[in-house]
């Protein structure tokens, strides 16, 4: 089911993609721009780009890759963050009417926020203006789509990928993938709200497994529990569960549709928002704000600063555009953690398709 458009920027002339291509490729070498683009957006280059041809080509085919996400200015802001004494790139931000001190409290963390003149020079340079019916629309669509996973031993959270296909986390029906019996007790209640004003309560809507109970799978990695290394690309702490049928209309009446998995990256950056719905403490759904604080070095995880507790694991991560982009798995591997982290879902999606495995309505 297709997604609301929220208006993305105008496209830029290809006039302009030339000149932010030139600059980048005046201020860096393939491996500097691997290194900024895996640390600051947890972007491996060469997933996306041919990195064996000339570097130009290589700078040409990520601006395009920017453009079609509409990120180009995002990786302007980034580039320029890093070689700020490059006279191309200082040209080419100051079109753009980016500041040195702007891109610098973004993407260099030890810089500190000074305390802003007025009111206007808080305004985020990156921010954009959305049709707010709109937005209103796809954040309540959303929610109608996000579950709670009940299993005899846990509870979580999880979201529709399919008409009847859920995507949780691995560890929430652990229990279940070592004996198959419990699958019969599984249960995905949707529209565990609390009403909106003048509605009367309405009973969340459950949901059984199917038979096959669990169409896919990737198990944690050990570092997820001790903090020490780095989890492998088969470690992604997912679990498709299949529904006993497909999942009706929500509350709004409308057709509930489910998120796409797709293998194609979105570019989250450093200090992106970070917005989960989740049923915390397998209590009614509830919905976060945070930003990315870090992307680790193997690039499977995607770490931010969004308040989560028990019973979120296995929720969806979306931008602040409301675009899908991570399963919501765990927190930081000590006490008093400082950050949560996240699943890519392009990764869970590769996965998939590695497994030869399609869901329904995919």
């Amino acid at each position: 089911m297709a997604d609301i458009d929220l208006k993305p920027l105008p496209k830029l002339s290809g006039e302009t993609l030339e000149e932010i291509t030139e600059a980048i490729v005046s201020g860096y070498d393939i491996d500097d721009l691997d290194h900024l683009l895996h640390f600051k957006w947890g972007f491996v280059l060469e997933n996306y780009i041919d990195i064996h041809r000339g570097f130009y080509y290589v700078v040409a085919d990520l601006v395009s890759f920017t453009e079609r996400k509409g990120k180009t200015r995002e990786l302007l802001a980034l580039a320029f963050s890093h070689a700020p004494g490059n006279e191309n790139l200082q040209n080419v931000a100051a079109k753009f009417g980016l500041t040195l001190q702007q891109v610098e409290q973004k993407y260099n963390t030890g810089v500190p926020v000074p305390k802003p003149a007025s009111l206007e020079t808080m305004v985020n340079s990156h921010s954009r203006l959305v049709d707010y019916s709109r937005f209103v629309e796809r954040l309540q669509g959303m929610g109608e789509r996000v579950c709670l996973v009940e299993t005899p031993a846990k509870k979580g959270s999880g979201f529709l990928v399919a008409s009847d296909c859920v995507l949780t986390n691995f560890h929430v029906v652990e229990e279940v993938i070592a004996n198959m019996a419990l699958a019969e007790k599984v249960i995905c209640r949707f529209d565990f709200r609390t009403p909106d004003d003048g509605e009367a309560q309405i009973a969340p809507q459950p949901y059984k497994l199917a038979a096959a109970g669990i169409l896919a799978k990737s198990p944690y990695s050990q570092s997820d529990l001790t903090g020490k290394g780095d989890p492998g690309s088969d470690e992604l702490d997912y679990a498709v569960l299949k529904l006993a049928g497909q999942v009706g209309p929500g509350r709004s009446k409308k057709p509930r549709g489910w998120f796409k998995l797709t293998a194609d990256s979105p570019v989250i950056a450093l200090h992106d928002f970070v917005v989960i719905p989740q049923h915390a403490e397998g209590l009614v759904l509830k919905i976060a704000w945070g930003s990315v604080v870090a992307f680790p070095a193997a690039g499977n995880r995607v770490r931010y600063d969004t308040t989560t507790a028990g019973g979120s694991s296995g929720s969806p991560c979306f931008t602040a555009d409301l675009d899908i982009v991570g399963l919501h798995h765990a927190a930081e591997a000590k006490n008093n953690p400082t950050y949560n982290q996240a699943i890519p879902l392009w990764l869970v999606a590769r996965d998939l398709a590695a497994k030869s495995i399609k869901l329904a309505d995919s």
